[in-house]
């Protein structure tokens, strides 16, 4: 029950999130933009307790659980920050952290494809190849995030 939760309001974030940071929408409709962005925040605080559920019964043990537990908290810290920064009119600082959570969000699909590289084409066992996976799909998200950033596209 607790993983389908989890895919359900993890699939809202991702398409949601999109919307979130297209500036064209964001300057067409200012009312949709803040409609969308509240079920955005709000898929990734429910599911707060879904992921760090399924956490422990990650593939890869302990090194997989922590991992994931990490990811689940950068997540909802850096959705939460970034809502926190639009609350007090500082949009810049909003939009740079929620960019940062939308990152954060496609953090499966890139163990999933870290995964194929390092057992498919490195030959690593499954388990050792999820391992490296759960822990590079966070750092290498976040540091994708940060060029975004840096060539600030959406702003």
């Amino acid at each position: 029950m607790m993983i389908r939760i989890h895919i359900i309001l993890a699939i809202i974030a991702l398409m949601t999130g999109p919307l979130g940071i297209i500036k064209r929408i964001r300057l067409k409709s200012l009312k949709f933009h803040r409609w969308n962005g509240r079920i955005y925040v709000l898929s990734i605080v429910l599911n707060y307790i879904p992921g760090m559920y399924v956490s422990f019964f990650a593939t890869g043990g302990r090194l997989s659980t922590i991992g994931f537990l990490i990811l689940n908290t950068l997540w909802i810290a850096t959705t939460i920050i970034g809502y926190f920064y639009i609350k007090r009119k500082q949009i810049v600082a909003h939009s740079q952290w929620m960019v940062r959570s939308f990152f954060l969000s496609f953090a499966n699909m890139t163990i999933y494809i870290i995964v194929a590289i390092a057992h498919h084409k490195m030959n690593l066992a499954y388990g050792t190849s999820y391992t490296i996976a759960v822990w590079l799909c966070w750092i290498l998200n976040l540091l994708l995030a940060e060029l975004f950033i840096r060539k600030k596209v959406f702003i």
